[in-house]
């Protein structure tokens, strides 16, 4: 059973500006590999200019600032549609290198926003990581454990079909020896996660009202005497153990209550420094307030 954590809002929300930061970049021009190791192949020149598959591979990295769920699928999938974004920035840049734009105004300040953004999204990310320490992770998870509800979890089985009279006869074969989990994989519309009809552990609120009356008035060891009628249909169910809730494993929410702290650090660290500054606020069009 695990402890319900709320999902923090994670750096690039607490830092909104760093979303632009990540947008400019993503549909910027990859950068050249002039030593690239063996196993870095050219996948492409132009005029005798080298495209690696690195490069690919940090494009793709670039884009998946933009689209996260591009993190999940494989270079490979998407190589073709990388390769020709890669050859279409090389192209541009090299024809925007001859029109001498980076020497512009205008550029140049685009640039220094660019640069002044990526140094508050560092800025903030480190002084994150400086008081998001092991230890405080660590009590925030007690804290969590210390208040998860004083209730009973069962552990069971389940065998779901849409006739009454046909979860009677599937009850007359357990009681004369038949094996619940055979006749799960064998007569179950619905056997659960695995397919001996195995529930694993669940609260009263995990499932609907009727089959939480039965299966928590249940002993352990215990078959249903009679079918369990739910909107689902008809069960038969099977307890396998009952026992208090138990709480989640430090190591398999650790991560969840990092993401929960980043944002909770990160409003800390921006409450001290408007403390430590004198801020004057004015109304839109530059007056004082009157209150």
């Amino acid at each position: 059973m695990s402890v319900s954590l709320i999902r923090g809002t994670i750096l690039a929300v607490v830092v909104a500006s760093a979303a632009a930061v990540a947008a400019y970049f993503a549909y910027g021009d990859i950068s050249a590999n002039e030593q690239a190791p063996a196993n870095d192949p050219v996948v492409a020149t132009i005029d005798g200019e080298k495209i690696h598959r690195s490069d690919l591979e940090s494009l793709k990295e670039q884009i998946t600032k933009q689209v996260p769920q591009l993190a999940s699928v494989d270079l490979d999938a998407v190589y073709k549609g990388l390769l020709d974004r890669a050859i279409d920035q090389k192209l541009v840049a090299r024809e925007a290198g001859k029109t001498g734009l980076a020497d512009s105004a205008d550029i140049k300040t685009r640039l220094k926003e660019v640069e002044g953004e990526l140094v508050r999204h560092a800025w903030i990310a480190e002084a994150i990581e400086k008081k998001l320490t092991d230890e405080r992770i660590k009590a925030r998870y007690e804290e969590l454990v210390r208040d998860i509800p004083n209730e009973e979890e069962v552990h069971a089985r389940h065998i779901l079909v849409d006739d009454e009279g046909k979860a009677k006869q599937l009850i007359a074969k357990l009681r004369k020896g038949a094996k619940f989990e055979d006749l799960a994989k064998a007569e179950s519309q619905n056997p659960g996660p695995s397919e001996d009809g195995d529930l694993g552990y669940f609260t009263r609120a995990n499932v609907v009202p009727e089959f939480a009356d039965a299966a928590f008035a249940m002993e352990k060891g215990d078959i249903s005497k009679a079918p369990v009628k739910t909107q689902f249909g008809w069960h038969i169910i099977q307890v396998s153990d009952k026992r208090p809730v138990q709480p989640p494993k430090f190591e398999d929410v650790a991560n969840q209550i990092r993401e929960e702290l980043t944002a909770k650090v990160a409003a800390e660290i921006l409450s001290d420094l408007r403390k430590e500054a004198a801020i004057e606020v004015f109304n839109a069009d530059g007056s004082k307030p009157t209150d």
